[in-house]
Order: C-alpha cells, then structure tokens, then sequence
C-alpha cells in the first residue's frame, strides 16, 4: 500500500516536471512553479519547527511535524492540485475551507 502511495506521488511528480518543461517555466515568480506546493529546507534555522516550509502560491506555513502516515489517494490531478491551492490559500487569509464533490471529499 505504501509502495503503491509512493509510486502515485512519483508520477505525479514526473508529470508536474513535463508540464513546466513544456510550457517553458523557466522563472521562480512565475504562476505555473507559483502555484504548486513547494517545501524548503533551512538548516541554519534554530527553531526545529521553523526548519522546513511549505509554499503555495503567496500561502507560506511552517511544517510543524502533523505527518500522520502516508494518506490513501487515488489519484492526484490538475484538479486535485486547484483544490490544495484553494484550501491553502483559505488557511493563508484565516478563512475555512469544505472541498465538496462527487466523491465525497
């Protein structure tokens, strides 16, 4: 199952990388790198949880350790990724956020 999580996340990855290859993104303030969800490693930082954070788009939050395990997921998409650009700007601005849909999500 881990495998098989890890492997979805690998692919998705790869098509992420095409995409930007593709479309030329070759700019740190452009929309199309701005809008994926990127993590960055500060290892001169002392605080422990300020070490590692994760951006997307203007949002920038603090990784403070939450991982709970590798999540189950079908898929992830250009759909799923507009849905963790939405809920992550929603945390960004202080407001809540319901993704609601056919699946149940």
């Amino acid at each position: 199952q881990k495998l098989a999580q890890m492997i979805t996340e690998v692919v998705h990855q790869r098509d992420v990388s095409r995409t930007l290859i593709k479309d030329k993104v070759n700019s740190a303030r452009s929309f199309e790198w701005l809008q994926l969800m990127r993590m960055y490693f500060n290892p001169k930082e002392e605080n422990m949880l300020q070490k590692l954070t994760i951006c997307m788009a203007d949002a920038t939050f603090f990784y403070g350790f939450e991982y709970l395990g590798i999540a189950d997921k079908l898929v992830q998409t250009p759909l799923t990724d507009r849905c963790f650009l939405t809920l992550t700007q929603a945390l960004h601005m202080r407001l809540g956020a319901n993704p609601f849909g056919p699946a149940g999500t």
